[in-house]
């Protein structure tokens, strides 16, 4: 049972931010609350004991929203990324310190249906693995020209890019980790300058240790921008959250 979560929440939202009256896009409301306050609800909800946050555009807001909402028990975290505006690999690199043998990680700007976050919670990881919760339901992606496309063969990921012409699925931004992403992407880092969670996950597929779970009937939006935060919100009310 994985019990720790990472949530990457150090991004600047350009697309959003000008189209919400919040700092921080993963700080909109959705139901009441702030969206990232939702998300470590399911999280605790799940049986987690643990939710690392890593913050770096407008951190403060998002640690005070978390800090003051009303009954959230789960134990909370922060890690703040001064070099937030690379990319998201270096969020998780900022949290090595943190993470524990296994761990979910999760996108702060993303609904997820609850049972999506049980059900990855209870996957079982073999040393060095990856699994990637992905979406088959392709006549069912808001944006597709934004979506990270994923290739299947099997029950393992063969290729991942938002550039993929031939692809069968799509990366929810729901994942199981082991620590061995930290060193692929400490690799992919020391090389370039910089990492991408792509990156990582492109290591991961060299050494055949990415694999897919595919979450079937369950539903997930990604809120990039004002028309997927609209579409997450009926979705949200068609599935009675």
């Amino acid at each position: 049972m994985i019990d720790q979560a990472l949530i990457l929440a150090a991004g600047h939202g350009s697309r959003l931010r000008d189209h919400v009256p919040v700092a921080h896009k993963a700080l909109v409301q959705i139901a009441g609350e702030p969206l990232l306050v939702r998300t470590c609800r399911l999280l605790e909800q799940s049986g987690l004991r643990e939710v690392v946050v890593v913050t770096g555009h407008c951190g403060a807001d998002v640690r005070a929203a978390l800090k003051g909402a009303s009954g959230l028990g789960i134990g909370l975290r922060f890690v703040e990324n001064a070099q937030w505006k690379l990319a998201n690999g270096i969020s998780v690199l900022a949290a090595t310190e943190l993470l524990a043998e296994k761990f979910l990680l999760l996108m702060a700007d993303h609904l997820f249906d609850p049972a999506m976050i049980a059900a990855l919670c209870s996957v079982s990881l073999s040393p060095g693995e990856v699994v990637l919760a992905v979406d088959r339901k392709l006549d069912a992606i808001y944006d597709m020209d934004d979506a990270t496309k994923v290739q299947l063969a099997g029950e393992r990921v063969a290729a991942i890019g938002k550039e993929l012409a031939d692809f069968n699925a799509i990366d929810t931004g729901l994942f199981a980790c082991s620590t061995a992403l930290v060193a692929h992407l400490s690799a992919v880092e020391a090389r370039c300058g910089d990492c991408s969670l792509t990156d990582g996950m492109r290591a991961v597929i060299e050494q055949g240790r990415l694999r897919a779970w595919d979450i079937g009937a369950a539903w997930w939006q990604d809120v990039d921008t004002p028309g997927a935060l609209a579409h997450g919100m009926r979705l949200l009310r068609e599935h009675g959250g």
